[in-house]
This record gives structure tokens, C-alpha cells and sequence, in this order.
């Protein structure tokens, strides 16, 4: 029994921990892992008595060089298509994040409690599963184990519209699929805009403070403006409060102060008041 042990014990070592169904936690309800039936085979064995060595033996001579080369291939297999895939391409920064499925799931959790994010636990789970077929959520967790001067400072990326739908909807979906994740993220800006334009407002605060009102949402002034400049390169037409829209530009500001001195901007029929006097009227 004791080598059964040794042998299950190598096993994870080589191969379970880092896979995402044996790893997940058990509140997740999600994919079933092999763990009972491995626990089910050892009771087995056990009652067998000295069957069970026997087998054990064998398997341990056999099985452990079969585990090894066959991890050796699937490796250098997914290596291959993870560097020929168009997505790996696409990204330009070389980076390094750890294989192991718990350490990447921690990263995540650790995040999602100092920057106060919604994330529940299914969705972290769904996010760690991700990363290991989609480049993009492998980045983003890869970005959540870094150190930020400022909270903001973590929305600067080509995924920024991610971030702000992760800080500022309490209620997310998560999708495994990257650029279905867009989409949803998407169609929630879409909606709150189109429900509630920010150009009916007289200034942003409000806009933010009315649309957290009636969507339960959490934006703040960062993350609103980043959903508004989305959206507009959507093609969504949208317009900044009123009250902004009859703030003086620089130009016209330059402009102005030279009609007044210079005097263009008098009715040519009236004159100057001061002329009357001059002349003697």
C-alpha cells in the first residue's frame, strides 16, 4: 500500500497539479476529476493485501517511465501550437507566468481583494481555466501579479475596456472566450448608454452618479470615461454633458480677447462711442 502512495504521490507531482480539474476547489461545481476513483482503485488494492504490492510494483516500473515521457510530449506538443497560434503572436511582450493551476488561482484572488474587484469564486476558477488556452486571460492574470503605484495605473493596457467592466459591474459575466468576453462587455456599455446618454446630464459626476443609481453599477470617473471613448470608437454616437459642450475652447478664448481689444467685433454701423466726443458732438 505504501508504494501505491509513493506512486499517487509522484503522480500529482508530475501531473495533477497542474491540471485545472484536479486542481479545482471543491465548491466549484464544475468539471469531475479522477480523485475518487483513484481513492475507490487504492481501497481496493488495499484489501487485496499482497496482490495489491504486486500490482503496485509493476505499475510503479511500468507506469513512472510512461508518465514521464509521455508529459515530455505533451510539453513540447503544446508548446509548438501555443507559439504557432495567431493569438501568442499577437502578443508583443514576452512574459512568464506560472504553470501551476493553485498559484495562478491565488494570484487572482489576491487581486481581487486588494483592488476591490466582484469577482467571485466561480468566475476566478473560470478565468484560471482560461489562461491556460486563451493568451489574453494568460496576460491578464500575468498583469494582476504585478505591483501598481496607483489603482488607476492598472487600467493602462489594450484591454482596458476589460478592466473597467471588472471594477465597476458587481454583477459580470465571465466567459472563457476572449472575444466573446468583448462582446459582453460590449453590450453592457451599450445598454447604459443607451438608456442613460451622458449628454442629458449637466456634468459628468452626475452622469456617474445617476448611472450607478439605476444600473448597481461602481464606476468612477476612470472607468466611465474609459466605457465612453469605447463605445464612441464603437461607433456609438455619444456626447459629453451639456454643460460641456458651451466650455470655451483655447482658439475661441484667443479669439474673443482680440475682438475686444482690437474692436472687430462692433456693429460697423455703430462706431466707437468715443469718436462723438472727439469730434465735438
Amino acid at each position: 500500500m505504501f508504494s501505491f502512495i509513493v506512486l499517487v504521490g509522484i503522480w500529482y507531482a508530475l501531473w495533477g497539479k497542474n491540471n485545472p480539474n484536479v486542481s479545482r476547489t471543491v465548491n466549484t461545481p464544475k468539471k469531475k476529476s479522477n480523485i475518487g476513483g483513484i481513492i475507490g482503485f487504492l481501497i481496493l488494492l488495499s484489501i487485496l493485501g499482497f496482490a495489491s504490492r504486486t500490482i503496485a510494483g509493476i505499475l510503479l516500473v511500468i507506469g513512472i517511465p510512461v508518465l514521464i515521457i509521455g508529459k515530455i510530449v505533451s510539453a513540447v506538443t503544446n508548446n509548438s501550437n501555443r507559439e504557432a497560434s495567431p493569438e501568442y503572436k499577437s502578443i508583443p511582450e514576452n512574459f512568464k507566468l506560472t504553470e501551476t493551476v493553485s498559484k495562478r488561482r491565488k494570484i487572482v484572488k489576491n487581486f481581487n481583494k486588494e483592488y476591490e474587484l466582484n469577482l467571485t469564486d466561480e468566475q476566478i476558477e473560470r478565468i484560471v481555466d482560461a489562461s491556460y488556452f486563451s493568451y489574453y486571460w494568460e496576460r491578464e492574470i500575468y498583469d494582476m501579479s504585478k505591483k501598481y503605484n496607483h489603482p488607476v495605473e492598472w487600467y493602462r493596457s489594450d484591454a482596458m475596456w476589460l478592466r473597467a467592466y471588472l471594477k465597476a459591474f458587481p454583477m459580470m459575466n465571465i466567459t472563457s472566450d476572449f472575444e466573446m468576453q468583448r462582446r459582453v462587455v460590449e453590450d453592457a456599455f451599450r445598454q447604459i448608454f443607451r438608456e442613460l446618454p451622458p449628454g442629458d446630464f449637466m456634468t459628468i459626476d452626475a452622469a456617474i452618479e445617476e448611472t450607478n443609481k439605476r444600473f448597481f453599477t461602481l464606476f468612477d470617473e476612470a472607468t466611465y470615461m474609459i466605457a465612453f471613448r469605447y463605445m464612441q470608437n464603437k461607433g456609438m454616437k455619444l456626447e459629453f454633458p451639456n454643460s460641456l459642450h458651451h466650455m470655451e475652447t483655447e482658439a475661441e478664448r484667443l479669439m474673443r480677447e482680440y475682438d475686444e481689444k482690437t474692436g472687430a467685433n462692433q456693429d460697423p454701423g455703430q462706431g466707437n462711442p468715443d469718436d462723438g466726443q472727439r469730434r465735438g458732438f
